[in-house]
């Protein structure tokens, strides 16, 4: 009877051994695991996060951040909401339309994990779409703090998840148009600049369908604005408030973009003639890159393509282009 008792001891004391072993963390260093850790059980657990909690029930996305894959989630804390519904005109988290609000927060979600020491300044796409279901982009200024679409700031980076990684952050996003995105981007600001003194930011908001919406814009950067000013010596540009006092300036600016159509990267052929919204067109080489040569035999390379906000799709060039 005592060897019974002693191998039952022993082997009770092993299964303990086993279940603690389990709890650990993987890597070995004691800390133990908590069960219920992913993105939506903090937001359960961070009275700060409160209202987010709130959201995702009524969207039912508590139930994808509750779930096992990967996720980067900018989280707004309870200010930023707050601040939303004053911006906005709502009593509280229950006055926003449920398919508004699901629409916003997938717009703070990245499909991988990316914590703060990954994280690099530039365009990311989210799961948030566009009516033609492609995913959303958001610009990331990896400064300190972390700037979102150059209006929310990270408050808390890397909390840690069972899946992902959540940074808090002080502003709710609201879904990108293209004038936001280029807005949210330091290499876009001489275009910024002259979008804003042309009134043409207002066209770019545009969501509605009553401004050629939805667009695509050839955006150039301030590389190349500056490309256009090296260009020709003898036409009298010689900085950026040369190019800002051209009479035709607004003419230029349109003459990017394109109204009432998402052209993206897989829409482009060799040979395709673009009819922008302003009088002229270009057309597109596809044999080597994606080159436009404009009306006036200037050539431009495509340098980045399908940045995508709800009302349209952004392309990027390394030189100003020009109608006659």
């Amino acid at each position: 009877m005592k060897t019974a008792f002693k191998k039952y001891t022993v082997a009770a004391l092993a299964l303990v051994t086993i279940v603690f072993i389990s709890c650990e963390d993987a890597d070995d260093n004691g800390n133990i695991i908590d069960p219920n850790n992913s993105a939506y059980d903090l937001t359960e657990t961070n009275t700060d996060l409160s209202i987010l909690n709130t959201a995702l029930i009524q969207t039912g996305l508590d139930a994808t951040l509750d779930s096992q894959g990967t996720y980067t989630v900018f989280a707004p804390n309870n200010a930023a909401f707050n601040q939303y519904f004053t911006a906005n005109g709502y009593a509280n988290i229950e006055a926003v339309p449920i398919a508004d609000l699901r629409a916003i927060l997938l717009y703070h979600v990245i499909n991988a994990e990316v914590t703060s020491d990954l994280l690099s300044t530039g365009y990311v796409k989210t799961l948030g779409k566009d009516e033609e279901v492609e995913a959303l982009d958001l610009f990331i200024e990896a400064t300190t703090p972390v700037v979102l679409n150059g209006s929310a700031h990270v408050t808390q980076a890397d909390i840690e998840v069972d899946n992902g990684v959540v940074h808090i952050i002080d502003g709710v996003l609201d879904l990108p148009t293209i004038a936001t995105l280029i807005a949210a981007n330091p290499e876009f600001s001489n275009l910024e600049t002259a979008l804003l003194q042309q009134g043409l930011e207002i066209t770019l908001s545009n969501t509605n369908g009553t401004m050629q919406d939805p667009f695509t814009l050839f955006a150039p950067t301030d590389d190349g604005f500056q490309a256009l000013i090296a260009l020709d010596p003898m036409d009298g540009l010689t900085n950026l408030q040369d190019i800002l006092d051209l009479t035709n300036l607004t003419d230029i600016l349109l003459y990017h973009v394109v109204g009432n159509e998402r052209i993206r990267s897989g829409d482009i052929s060799n040979g395709l003639v673009i009819d922008p919204i302003t009088a002229g067109t270009f057309s597109i080489d596809t044999m080597s890159g994606i080159v436009i040569t404009d009306a006036q035999m200037t050539q431009a390379n495509i340098t980045a393509t399908n940045v995508t906000a709800v009302n349209g799709v952004i392309h990027t060039l390394d030189i100003v282009i020009r109608p006659m």
